[in-house]
């Protein structure tokens, strides 16, 4: 059983060793997608065993990222690809052992027919960072924003039509979604608020035209204040997945 992660990435120095860590329990081989970072993402992921394709201009542009992730994957020989941005990771449901993922859930979908799976989103909260496992961290709520169908059959699906954000898609060909739901938990607002509000400002600054005329990541725009309260709020609310 061969799985092909294809993942988008700007500057996730902090993020590199965790995320590759967790993907190469499962995945074959790792495809990264660099969108010229300029932390050294890009050389560590590389170290680690990872392969690096530099994409796109110097913006954020959400154009491109759909482009790519409506492409990388096609004529893979894999069984199953996953395709997503750097903060966003797939988890088995909390009943299910993550080092299983090749020989249960994977086989069993294959025998079933599955072509697509559906996801639950989950999106972390945390004032801190993991130390050694992503899976330190869990705590969070549900956030149907994130339930992206980011692992499908690429034999099978011969096109996804992702949307930008990738938060939607229409994908065709012998589409078959699981009756299982695997979950994508969203690691974006981790290590405290000052860290989200600096990583925000910086996808403004680097704000495409294209994104800028269609609206797409305005909330990258919000001020401070409005970050800090919805931080709070969020934080409240968050609750253990595992």
């Amino acid at each position: 059983m061969k799985i092909h992660a294809f993942l988008l990435m700007y500057n996730e120095l902090d993020m590199v060793r965790l995320v590759v860590k967790h993907y190469q329990k499962f995945c074959d081989k790792i495809t990264i997608y660099d969108n010229h970072s300029t932390d050294g993402s890009a050389e560590l992921a590389r170290s680690l065993g990872c392969e690096v394709i530099p994409f796109g201009t110097k913006f954020f542009d959400d154009s491109e990222n759909m482009r790519v992730k409506n492409t990388c994957w096609v004529g893979s020989e894999a069984d199953f690809v996953l395709i997503a941005d750097f903060d966003e990771v797939l988890f088995l449901p909390p009943i299910i052992d993550v080092s299983r993922i090749g020989t249960f859930l994977w086989g069993e979908s294959l025998i079933k027919g599955v072509t697509i799976f559906k996801t639950i989103g989950w999106q972390i909260m945390s004032n801190e960072m993991p130390n050694d496992d992503l899976l330190e961290i869990t705590n969070g709520y549900e956030f149907s924003n994130y339930a992206k169908a980011i692992i499908f059959n690429p034999k099978e699906i011969k096109e996804m039509n992702y949307n930008p954000g990738a938060h939607r898609c229409n994908p065709i060909g012998n589409v078959v979604w699981s009756n299982e739901s695997l979950y994508v938990l969203h690691y974006k607002h981790i290590g405290g608020v000052q860290r989200t509000i600096k990583r925000y400002k910086e996808y403004q600054k680097r704000m495409s035209p294209y994104n800028r005329k269609h609206g797409h990541g305005r909330h990258y725009g919000q001020n401070e204040r409005l970050l800090k309260r919805e931080w709070d709020e969020r934080m409240k609310i968050s609750k253990p997945l595992i």
